[in-house]
């Protein structure tokens, strides 16, 4: 698991980090970056790598979560669920080669069960809320992220095209609008 904190130098040096990797996985696969790689690119030493980071599967789960943090910092947690659901595909479509990556890096699965604890940490409001017993609020919230992320997929993989609001709008014929569990 990461170090990272409130530690403004350690954060610094994950972002260089989590930067070296992006602009690694923009020419190989994820599988074939070393942790060499990502030390020699993102221009940090490697003990201060290994203070930081246990593998490089750990800077994905880093960048990930500060992916989502920032999506509930610019967004807000208890915004619209549509504006959030946009804001999330604005970033993932923002960092297609990351998520195109992970995707080959066979990370998917990795990536989805990771999003769904974040989600349940950083929606738990929702749950109280609702009143939802543990059983259908882990439902709610692995087939939510399910859905989100196969959309996600599927508009990357398939409809380069297409942009969030696009995809949203295709969202909300096929299966209604989302829920209003953010009000």
């Amino acid at each position: 698991m990461y170090r990272i904190g409130n530690d403004k130098r350690k954060t610094q040096s994950a972002k260089l980090v989590c930067k070296g990797l992006e602009e690694l996985m923009r020419t190989l696969d994820y599988n074939d970056i070393t942790v060499t790689n990502i030390v020699n690119t993102s221009g940090v030493g490697r003990a201060t790598f290994y203070r930081l980071f246990d593998d490089k599967s750990d800077v994905v789960l880093y960048q990930m979560e500060s992916v989502f943090t920032e999506l509930l910092r610019s967004v807000g947690p208890y915004s619209d669920s549509n504006a959030m659901v946009e804001a999330l595909f604005e970033i993932c479509f923002g960092q297609k080669e990351f998520f195109l990556s992970l995707i080959k890096a066979n990370l998917y699965g990795e990536f989805q069960t990771r999003l769904a604890n974040i989600l349940s940490q950083k929606l738990s409001f929702v749950k109280e809320r609702t009143g939802l017993d543990d059983r259908s609020w882990q439902y709610f919230i692995q087939v939510r992220t399910a859905m989100l992320l196969s959309a996600l997929r599927v508009a990357i993989t398939q409809f380069n095209e297409d942009n969030p609001p696009d995809v949203l709008e295709t969202l909300n014929k096929l299966f209604g609008k989302q829920p209003a569990l953010f009000n």
